[in-house]
């Protein structure tokens, strides 16, 4: 394994308030960091267009691109990696697949107005994931 950590990102505060965290422990352990952000699939019953895509798409670039605003602010390099899937699943196959030896993650996200969110991508990526996670509540 390599000395790098990958933090999902969706934009939320929360998620923001994970990746601050991410940067912190990147810099302290001389890590790596790529952030990553996961376009949700349209939801049951829902309707995919081309106009949805491209949406969509505009919003996980610009989480991206605020993403490494703050890390030339933090005077850190990053990396940022942009999927489509469902996010949980897309996280734990992209960690595996990049052989990060972390994931940086928050307990909520956009969703998270409810507390079942913690049930879902965060409690997935705890459960499936290879590689120990770092939650921030």
């Amino acid at each position: 394994r390599t000395n790098s950590k990958t933090v999902p990102l969706d934009g939320s505060k929360k998620s923001l308030q994970a990746y601050d965290q991410a940067i912190n422990l990147a810099k302290l352990t001389d890590a790596q960091l790529t952030v990553l952000n996961v376009i949700p699939h349209v939801g049951h019953g829902g309707v995919r267009t081309k106009e949805f895509d491209r949406q969509t798409l505009l919003q996980g670039k610009a989480v991206v691109h605020n993403a490494d605003k703050i890390a030339k602010k933090k005077k850190i390099s990053i990396k940022t990696k942009i999927l489509r899937g469902w996010p949980g699943i897309e996280t734990v196959k992209f960690a595996k697949q990049g052989k990060f030896d972390h994931i940086v993650m928050s307990t909520t996200g956009t969703g998270g107005a409810n507390n079942e969110m913690f049930g879902s991508v965060s409690n997935y990526v705890t459960h499936k994931a290879k590689v120990p996670i770092y939650l921030v509540k």
